[in-house]
């Protein structure tokens, strides 16, 4: 069976997944990673898969006489010097594999072939960033010049990947359409997968969702995304939620998450987007209630008891949370916005100008409204996650584009 080496930042992340599933196939399997839990000397080997992952670190941060534009190129090619090093380890004891894949933009992956001259490589292209941005307000002003020239240099990392690549993996449709042509035309669109199974049957000891101070026959609204932004929509949303319990005083709103920005602008320390909505908005606090990032039990069961949920984002990488959200079922409020559609019918979700006040509120009150046809909308959602979207159906797909890589094959570009 073939070898293979997935490269990330963080674990499990993009590849736990796929990768965990390449082991139990038969495959010699190892995930190299920055995160701290694993051990930078040795492998550790996973029970329930049989994957091996060993981590890697870079020997420092980014000098702070480095010019400004080019902190994201040096992280990078420390972080791939940090890899690098490991994979000498790795070849050490005998691993040679036949893939090398890695998210690219962080380095991890950019002198794999350094170690492995006859491996392919396919770099994992999350974003590429244009200027002006898609996923951003028009900017205007004298800095525009800086700005727009730091963009550029932010795609410095990828390009040090994409001359090494083999093929070029994308999650999405509108990802790759971020991409220039000659990049683009070389891309394979395979989305990551959900867990499915595990949100539409639970197993049976997993318990409903329950909260102090959430009353069992409460109206439920909920919103989970990592942080809580602009990107996704968080302002706007807490805007239209202190309308939407103005006008019903039944309404419970659950927000998982962090109250920290992953994308995007941070605000000046001290500050924050949930301490400004806080600020702003007359919010009967005993209805409005925040978890914090939840385990995934948990979260799916949050999931489950939502009457309406609501997932905004502007032109960006769409969340894994809404594919989440349209496995369980749930009635949704989506933005109307490019990631959204691609992932979304039209008949499976309410659509909203999320930019527009008072448009998310009559999106959820027109759902609550009806809940037949919320929970008959909730189904078509969950329908489409279960045929495009789960891993039972992706993992064979990413398993054959593998191999393909591996054989020279079939490829975008060739």
């Amino acid at each position: 069976m073939p070898s293979v080496l997935f490269a990330h930042e963080n674990f499990p992340a993009q590849f736990g997944g796929i990768a965990g599933y390449l082991a139990t196939r038969g495959w010699n399997v190892v995930f190299a990673t920055a995160a701290e839990a694993f051990p930078r000397d040795r492998l550790v080997r996973l029970a329930e898969t049989g994957l091996r992952v060993m981590g890697y670190a870079r020997h420092r941060d980014v000098a702070p006489d480095t010019h400004r534009y080019l902190h994201g190129t040096e992280r990078a090619v420390l972080n791939g010097q940090g890899l690098a090093r490991a994979a000498i380890r790795l070849r050490r004891q005998g691993f040679q594999p036949d893939l090398v894949v890695a998210h690219s933009g962080w380095g991890s992956g950019s002198f794999a072939r350094v170690v492995w001259p006859e491996a392919r490589f396919v770099p994992y292209l999350e974003w590429w960033y244009n200027y002006p941005p898609v996923d951003m307000e028009a900017e205007t002003g004298e800095a525009v010049e800086d700005r727009h020239a730091a963009t550029l240099c932010r795609n410095l990392p990828f390009l040090l990947d994409l001359q090494a690549a083999d093929a070029i993996l994308v999650p999405t449709e509108f990802q790759r359409d971020q991409l220039p042509d000659w990049l683009a035309a070389r891309a394979t669109v395979l989305h990551d997968g959900v867990d499915v199974e595990a949100l539409i049957h639970p197993p049976a000891d997993e318990p409903p969702f329950t909260l102090d101070g959430l009353p069992e026959a409460a109206t439920l609204v909920t919103y989970a995304t990592r942080g809580m932004e602009p990107m996704r929509g968080f302002p706007g949303f807490m805007a239209d939620l202190a309308r939407l319990q103005a006008g019903d005083e039944k309404v419970h709103a659950v927000i998982a998450g962090e109250d920290k920005v992953h994308y995007g602008r941070r605000l000046p320390e001290g500050d924050s987007w949930k301490t400004r909505a806080l600020a702003a908005h007359d919010f009967d606090r005993g209805r409005l209630h925040f978890t914090g990032l939840l385990p995934p039990g948990r979260y799916r069961a949050l999931l489950r008891r939502s009457d309406a949920h609501v997932y905004l984002t502007r032109p960006f990488v769409p969340s894994w949370s809404l594919l989440d959200a349209m496995a369980a079922g749930c009635p949704l409020v989506v933005s109307d916005t490019a990631p959204v559609r691609e992932l979304v019918p039209p008949d499976a979700a309410r659509f909203v100008d999320f930019e527009t006040p008072g448009e998310i509120a009559r999106g959820i009150a027109a759902i609550l409204a009806g809940p037949a046809a919320a929970r008959a909308m909730g189904g078509r959602a969950r329908d489409h996650a279960a045929k495009h979207y789960a891993q039972s159906v992706l993992y064979p797909r990413r398993e054959a584009f593998f191999r393909a890589v591996i054989e020279g094959r079939g490829l975008p570009g060739q």
